[in-house]
C-alpha cells in the first residue's frame, strides 16, 4: 500500500529494525528506470533481504506493490515537473536542458530535506537509485551508502574510451562545417568535465559538510555504480572505480535469455510467410509520430514485408493507409520472439530494444533521438551488425538506400550479429545486482548477514 509523505508529516511508518532493509528509489514515470529496480529488489528479497520503495509518483508504482513492497510517496510536487518535462520533450526541447533547468536551488533544498527525513524514519541502510540526483547529498548527509543503477554509455569509462560521438540532436549548419573527429573530441571533453548543476549542488554539499562535486558526473554517480550493460557489448575494460563485478548486465521486462512462451499471432505469421525479406519497425516507448510516419511512408514504397508496431506513437484513428506489404500492430507480446522471425529491425536505440536486437542475432538500422540512444546504436555499429542514421537530417531515400545495402551484404551483417550474440552474458542482470547488494550489506560491520 502506498503511504503519503508530505515533508515532515506525522504519519506512522512501519520502521524496520532489520539491518538488511534497502530503499529503492526509481522514477516511476519511466519503465526504463522502474523495471531494473523492481527486478533487483525482487531478487534481493528472495535472498532474505528487506526492501521498501520511495516514489515521486508515476503510473508504474503498482509494480512495487505487485512484488509486495511498501511504497513511501515523497514530494508530490515532482509530478508537475515530469508532466511539464514530458510535454516539452515531445515538443522538441532537449531532455538534457529540461533536467538541468529542473534542479533549481529551491527544488534541491526541498528534495534533500524530505529525502533525509524519509530515509531516517524508515531506517533504510542503503539506497538504490537511478536519476534522483539529490540523493547524492541526502544519503551522504546521513552516511548511507548510495548505489546508482546506470547505463554503460553514460559513465566516465565510456566517455574516456574514444567511442563517444557528437550528439545528432545538436547538429546544425555551423557544426556541419567541422570534421567528425574534432566534434567527437569536444564531446568527450565536455562529457568528462561538464559542470552543469555543480555550483547549485555545492551550495548544499557545504551546508551538509560532505565532499564538494567537481563535475556533473560526481552528482550523478554513487558510492557504488551498477552498470546495466554487458561489458563486451560496450567494448570497455574494468577499472578500479568500475570493476567487473559492478557490470551487472542488462535487465529486461520478462527474460529474453530464455525461450519466451508467448505465441506470435496468426496475422503476423501469415504476413511473414510471404516470399520477401521482412522488416520490423519498432520505435519504442518514446512517441515520435513524425519520424514513425516518415519511416512508414518510405517502407510503403518497397516490396518488403513490414511489421510496424505503433503502440504509443499513433492512435487507431490516425493510422495511415498502407500497401499490402505493411501490417500495422498496436501491440506485440514478445518483440524478442518477433525479431527472431524477421530479417531486419528499424529501431530508435533504447537500451531494451537494442539488447533485444543483439540477442536475436539480427541486423538493425538505428535512428536515435537522444545521445544515450545514439551511443547504444554506436555499440551495434562497432560490432558490425547495424547502421546508424540521423533523425535530425532524416531522408527517406537514404533510409531505403541503407536498407538495400544491408540486404545486398546480408551475410556479413548477419554473421557479425551472430558473433555479437555469442559474446553477450547469459546471466540475469538482476541476480548479479542483488548478489552485489548482499556483498555490500555484509561488508558493513554490525549488519545482519544476508544469504549469498
Amino acid at each position: 500500500m502506498t503511504k503519503s509523505w508530505n515533508g515532515g508529516s506525522k504519519i506512522k511508518l512501519n520502521k524496520a529494525n532489520d539491518s538488511t532493509l534497502i530503499g529503492f528509489f526509481p522514477i516511476f514515470w519511466s519503465t526504463g528506470e522502474t523495471i531494473p529496480l523492481i527486478k533487483i529488489a525482487q531478487s534481493y528479497m528472495k535472498q532474505g533481504g528487506k526492501a521498501v520503495f520511495f516514489s515521486h509518483g508515476g503510473k508504474y508504482e503498482y509494480m512495487a506493490e505487485d512484488i509486495g513492497c511498501e511504497v513511501i510517496y515523497l514530494n508530490s510536487w515532482w509530478k508537475d515537473y515530469f508532466r511539464k518535462g514530458k510535454k516539452l520533450i515531445e515538443n522538441g526541447v532537449k531532455a538534457e536542458k529540461f533536467f538541468t533547468n529542473q534542479f533549481d536551488e529551491k527544488f534541491i533544498e526541498k528534495s534533500i530535506k524530505e529525502e533525509k527525513e524519509a530515509f531516517q524514519k524508515t531506517g533504510v541502510k542503503l539506497i538504490v537509485n537511478t536519476w534522483n540526483l539529490t540523493c547524492s547529498i541526502s544519503t551522504r548527509a546521513l552516511h548511507i551508502p548510495l548505489v546508482v543503477v546506470i547505463s554503460g554509455t553514460t559513465i566516465p569509462p565510456y566517455f574516456k574510451s574514444g567511442f563517444v560521438t557528437f550528439p545528432d540532436n545538436y547538429e546544425n549548419m555551423f557544426t556541419k562545417m567541422f570534421p567528425a573527429y574534432i566534434k567527437n573530441r569536444f564531446t568527450q571533453w565536455f562529457l568528462l568535465n561538464n559542470k552543469l548543476l555543480v555550483r547549485r549542488f555545492n551550495k548544499f554539499s557545504k551546508e551538509y559538510n560532505i565532499s564538494s562535486f567537481k563535475c556533473l558526473n560526481d552528482i550523478i554517480l554513487g558510492d557504488h555504480n551498477f552498470v546495466c550493460d554487458d561489458i563486451h557489448f560496450l567494448g570497455l575494460t574494468p577499472t578500479k572505480e568500475f570493476p567487473l563485478k559492478n557490470y551487472i548486465g542488462p535487465i529486461f521486462h520478462g527474460n529474453i535469455l530464455k525461450e519466451q512462451q508467448e505465441h506470435i499471432n496468426q496475422d503476423i505469421m501469415n504476413h511473414l510467410k510471404k516470399p520477401r525479406k521482412s522488416i520490423l519497425l519498432s520505435m519504442g516507448s518514446i512517441p515520435d509520430r513524425h519520424l514513425f510516419l516518415k519511416v512508414l511512408n518510405a517502407l510503403n514504397e518497397t516490396e518488403y514485408n513490414v511489421i510496424a508496431i505503433y503502440t504509443k506513437t499513433l492512435k487507431k484513428d490516425e493510422l495511415p493507409k498502407t500497401g499490402e506489404n505493411i501490417l500495422l500492430q498496436e501491440f506485440v507480446p514478445s518483440v524478442t520472439n518477433l525479431l527472431k522471425q524477421v530479417d531486419l529491425a528499424i529501431i530508435h536505440g533504447g537500451r531494451g530494444t537494442v539488447y533485444s536486437v543483439a540477442y536475436s542475432s539480427k541486423p538493425a538500422i538505428g535512428i536515435p533521438a537522444l545521445y544515450e540512444q545514439q551511443y547504444n546504436i554506436d555499440c551495434l555499429v562497432r560490432h558490425g551488425s547495424a547502421i546508424k542514421l540521423s533523425k535530425k537530417y532524416f531522408n527517406q531515400k537514404y533510409l531505403l538506400k541503407n536498407i538495400n545495402y544491408i540486404f545486398n551484404h546480408y551475410s556479413t551483417f548477419y554473421e557479425n550479429a551472430k558473433i555479437l550474440a555469442t559474446k553477450l552474458t547469459k546471466d540475469c542482470g538482476e541476480k548479479r545486482a542483488s548478489d552485489r547488494l548482499v556483498q555490500i550489506i555484509n561488508s558493513n560491520q554490525g549488519f545482519t548477514k544476508v544469504s549469498e
